[in-house]
């Protein structure tokens, strides 16, 4: 990779790649520092690309590897083995371009090339290796370079849903998307499925914004996340939760601003005044039937 200036790497990204925009800010952002040759970092996917002591002499963001369509990142150790990264940020992604990607490496490739999977799951199938974004985070915690501490901040916060969102990040940033998946994973493990939804924001305001889920392989039928107070919409939200059909604890009535959801049931916290925190969300699952 001969582009290194970090701005310029995230402001990449090549038209038709299965990779979301948050997705390959994320991969670029990790491009940057493993091209940075951050030692603990290098080492992880070293390790697990069974190039043990290897530096890395080639990082590609996004290359197009013959075939197989458009990879998250191609890396090359200074041994001569190379690593094909799928990168996921979210739970149960979408793993169709897998398969494409197997059976193209050896071809494309001068010699059969390790799959490697950052995501949040420990566990990978087939020829897949799995690292974890909590293990990145670890393998920059103690680097000196005060970039790459916010990159795990933003790790931490962004992608794994770690600590209290504001308000204010809550509508501008993935930080809000983040929190609610980690309380949904960590109150429902792998019974859940969950997709992010928001209506179309208005002058910078959403009528409201959250995490939809299933549960057990059903319909998605529930939901929780921020519903403007009003409509007109106003700079307040309530932290709620909906389910469609099932009855929840603690019911209130449905909010003005989603009067257009052929939802029944709701419940809420109240108005949001303080930074939103993973125990509300808690406290909201937790009135959902058993």
């Amino acid at each position: 990779m001969k582009e290194s200036n970090l701005f310029t790497m995230l402001s990449a990204y090549r038209p038709g790649s299965p990779a979301t925009p948050f997705e390959n800010y994320c991969t670029s952002g990790l491009a940057y520092f493993l091209h940075g040759g951050h030692h603990m970092l290098s080492a992880l996917f070293a390790g697990a690309a069974r190039a043990d002591g290897e530096a890395l002499a080639i990082v590609e963001v996004q290359p197009q590897v013959a075939g197989a369509g458009i990879a998250d990142l191609v890396l090359t150790f200074e041994g001569g083995r190379r690593a094909i990264v799928e990168v996921q940020v979210e739970a149960n992604a979408d793993e169709s371009a897998l398969p494409a990607l197997e059976s193209a490496g050896g071809g494309a490739l001068t010699e059969e090339p390790v799959y490697l999977l950052l995501g949040l799951d420990s566990q990978a199938s087939g020829p897949w290796t799995a690292i974890t974004w909590l293990q990145v985070v670890e393998a920059l915690e103690d680097d000196p370079d005060p970039v790459a501490k916010q990159y795990a901040e933003f790790v931490l916060r962004d992608i794994l849903g770690l600590g209290p969102v504001p308000l204010d990040q809550a509508i501008t940033t993935n930080r809000l998307y983040a929190l609610g998946a980690a309380a949904i994973r960590r109150r429902f493990g792998e019974r859940a499925r969950y997709v992010n939804s928001a209506s179309r924001p208005l002058s910078g305001r959403y009528r409201y914004l959250g995490t939809t889920f299933s549960l057990d392989g059903g319909d998605m039928q529930y939901w929780i996340g921020l519903v403007n107070e009003t409509v007109p919409l106003s700079e307040h939200y309530h932290l709620m939760l909906a389910s469609k059909e099932a009855p929840v604890r603690q019911p209130a009535e449905h909010p003005r601003a989603t009067g257009d959801w052929k939802w029944a049931h709701w419940t809420g916290v109240g108005r949001v005044v303080r930074p939103i925190t993973a125990e509300a969300y808690d406290e909201l699952l937790a009135r959902l039937p058993a």
